[in-house]
């Protein structure tokens, strides 16, 4: 009787302590990016904090098949459990982005985590993401979200690269049958360089330089704050990207499927002697950035051409415009009849004035 009227006495108490097993923040360790190497057992899973305490925050590694794994092995070594729902950044290695089947087993990992944003960048390096994860540490030990703030505020703005996160990522390998391109970083004497992109196949990667991922940037639409240089009389003109439109155009031609890719843009001439210009010298400069752009974009194709396969998204368009143009025909087949066609239409908007 006297235990029972104790029972309820206490319960009260009990029940105002609150979750018991919560953790305060300083107790878990917020992983704001995660590298990921390939290993002979499994893969190599660099972990970089956000700094929430005293004195330097440093990264940390587990050797693991899968990433639970990784996350359970270091939980036994540390005081603090580690937080992956603040991620901000994943980084691929190219071993990583070849190997297709760990590459499929991580990203269907983290699709599937409950703690993991579907927001979460991706980026890929032909470096370690160790080096890339270490360096982003020494870049912003403090928050971590150096990566994150670099593609959110200034990547759209400069077109030197795309950001990309997991759900888009996951949305465009599956129209593409795995193929796509990634931003790409990478470490120079210890500092990091962002810029460029890897493209992927189920088998091998390919490395876009910043010109040659521009030219993606240009088949998307999406080039608007790219920084193009011109030769015109003798004079370099540096010109930047304003409205960057894209429209797909396909037609049976013989045997070969025309791909027109008309390119509305605006620009504007940012230095040089391009004040007042008439008319006959402004269609001249437009000309020349035309053939420019022509030229880049036919050489980024030309990397899918010798690869022999989309890398850049294009035949989900066909499929999507033209789906009588594919009927019965393989998608091999269809990527070797495809014959482009380059078509930029600049009109320079405003020709700057002197001051």
């Amino acid at each position: 009787m006297h235990k029972g009227r104790l029972l309820w006495l206490l319960l009260p108490s009990l029940l105002l302590t609150g979750c018991w097993d919560k953790k305060d923040p300083e107790d878990r360790a917020f992983i704001m990016t995660l590298g990921v190497d390939t290993a002979a057992a499994g893969c190599r899973f660099t972990f970089a904090p956000a700094n929430t305490g005293e004195g330097e925050a440093r990264t940390y590694a587990a050797v693991s098949e899968t990433l639970a794994g990784a996350v359970a092995q270091i939980d036994g070594q540390m005081s603090r459990k580690t937080d992956l729902g603040q991620m901000k950044t994943v980084i691929f290695s190219g071993e990583i982005l070849e190997d297709s089947q760990k590459l499929e087993r991580i990203l269907q990992e983290l699709e599937r985590s409950q703690t993991v944003s579907e927001k979460v960048m991706l980026l890929a390096t032909t470096d370690l993401a160790a080096d890339c994860a270490e360096a982003v540490m020494e870049a912003d030990s403090k928050t971590g979200t150096f990566l994150w703030d670099f593609y959110k505020n200034t990547a759209g703005e400069v077109a030197v690269t795309k950001g990309i996160d997991l759900d888009t990522f996951l949305t465009e390998r599956m129209e593409q049958g795995g193929n796509g391109v990634l931003p790409r970083i990478s470490v120079q004497e210890g500092k990091l360089e962002l810029g460029g992109g890897v493209a992927l196949t189920q088998e091998r990667i390919y490395a876009l330089s910043n010109a040659e991922e521009r030219g993606y940037l240009f088949l998307l639409g999406e080039a608007e704050g790219a920084l193009l240089e011109g030769v015109y009389e003798g004079e370099i003109l540096p010109m930047e990207v304003g409205k960057n439109d894209v429209r797909y155009d396909f037609a049976l031609e013989d045997t070969d499927i025309l791909c027109r890719v008309t390119l509305p843009l605006e620009g504007t001439l940012q230095g040089g002697e391009g004040f007042f210009l008439s008319t006959e010298k402004r269609e001249q400069i437009e000309t020349v950035f035309e053939e420019g752009i022509r030229e880049e974009i036919a050489h980024t194709l030309g990397i899918a051409d010798r690869a022999k396969e989309d890398l850049f998204g294009i035949l989900p368009r066909l499929y999507r415009q033209e789906p009588a143009l594919t009927e019965g025909i393989s998608g091999e087949a269809l990527w070797q009849a495809l014959r482009f066609e380059i078509r930029p239409e600049l009109e320079l908007k405003d020709m700057g004035r002197k001051r």
